[in-house]
């Protein structure tokens, strides 16, 4: 049933590629958000939340739970009129904090020091160099006030990126279930860089449909590596 119901989501989210590519609103209307609810009520039934938030160490999936709510909420403004951007932006905002809690990895787990600092330095330079070219064409845009705002963003994404990743190093988490969170962490830093990079640098061909197919999967691979590794430790 619960892969039955993952292939939904999946069919959901392949409809509303579509109709990105068919710039049909409408449908993007409803599959957009659709894609996240039902991605929200799989990760809460098929983990059983309740009996997760029962036990201190299989509590942190709520975050995740809060961090699908913080992008659909994120997704809805970015369907909205160009005003309601920094709207999105702060939602995302806080699903990345909120995905970064769940992880727990701000401190790396013990004997991946040298693996840490890799990942940290490797993120770091993409950080500058990505916000140096979103800046500058913030900069000719006129775009200057969002330079702050994409600033602190573009920090706490990588942010997220980095303790997803420190996921493969940590003994508690299965192989599958950190190869998926840590995909799934890449995904939407891509999307995230593709739809800054629109709107702020300059076109990239068939960008709507690269936006959104690496973002659903990013969620999904989130979601879904989270999923298992907290119903492992709740049966384990």
């Amino acid at each position: 049933m619960a892969m039955l119901f993952l292939l939904i989501v999946l069919g959901v989210a392949a409809l509303e590629w579509f109709f990105e590519y068919r710039d049909n609103q409408k449908g993007i209307y409803v599959t957009k958000p659709a894609v996240m609810i039902l991605l929200i009520a799989w990760a809460w039934f098929y983990t059983d939340l309740p009996a997760l938030m029962s036990r201190y160490d299989t509590a942190s999936m709520m975050w995740f739970i809060i961090g699908l709510i913080f992008s659909l909420a994120g997704d809805v403004f970015l369907m909205l009129a160009d005003r309601f951007f920094l709207a999105g932006l702060v939602s995302f905002l806080f699903a990345h904090i909120a995905y970064t809690v769940g992880f727990e990895h701000l401190i790396p787990p013990e004997g991946s020091g040298l693996a840490a600092g890799v990942i940290a330095a490797t993120l770091i330079v993409t950080a500058l160099w990505l916000y140096a070219r979103l800046a500058a064409g913030m900069e000719r845009s006129g775009k200057s006030k969002m330079r702050f705002p994409v600033m602190i963003y573009t920090i706490v994404i990588m942010l997220m990126v980095y303790t997803a990743l420190l996921s493969l190093f940590d003994p508690a988490w299965s192989l599958p279930s950190a190869l998926l969170v840590s995909a799934g962490a890449v995904l939407f830093l891509i999307s995230d860089i593709l739809n800054g990079w629109v709107r702020f640098v300059g076109p990239i061909r068939e960008h709507r449909i690269l936006i959104m197919t690496t973002y659903h999967l990013g969620q999904m691979g989130l979601t879904i590596g989270a999923a298992l590794h907290f119903t492992a430790l709740l049966h384990g």
